[in-house]
């Protein structure tokens, strides 16, 4: 595993260390497994977003996590949220808590997949 953030480059984190930096996240963190896979958090002054991205034969697939049910876009509140890296539009139920970010990481670092308690809304075409 590798981590990296606002003033972070680690390979081979301790869990507790990851736990620490997911508390202290200034801007975003990321943990990336040996095949490229990883797991981001993104955050500004009030919002948390928890992206994740898996890669298999050179294609990749990337998603949004988020909380409650899937929904019809038509259904969904959608939110614009500013970053440092621009503007990044989610559905209310993709703003998590720092008690989610921590659970994901866990997952993602103890088995390299995301619990099957959050969604995952496959936003892959945005970023082709």
């Amino acid at each position: 595993m590798h981590l990296s953030g606002h003033n972070i480059q680690l390979k081979n984190p301790s869990w507790n260390f990851i736990q620490a930096a997911i508390k202290s996240i200034v801007t975003h963190l990321i943990l990336t497994n040996k095949n490229g896979d990883y797991v981001q958090c993104i955050r500004n002054a009030q919002e948390l977003i928890i992206e994740y991205r898996v890669n298999s034969n050179s294609k990749f697939k990337h998603f949004v996590i988020g909380r409650g049910e899937n929904k019809s876009p038509l259904k969904v509140t959608w939110i614009v949220i500013q970053t440092t890296s621009g503007e990044i539009m989610v559905q209310q139920e993709e703003i998590l808590k720092f008690s989610d970010a921590e659970l994901i990481f866990k997952e993602f670092y103890n088995n390299n997949s995301i619990s099957g308690n959050f969604n995952k809304r496959n936003v892959t075409k945005l970023h082709l």
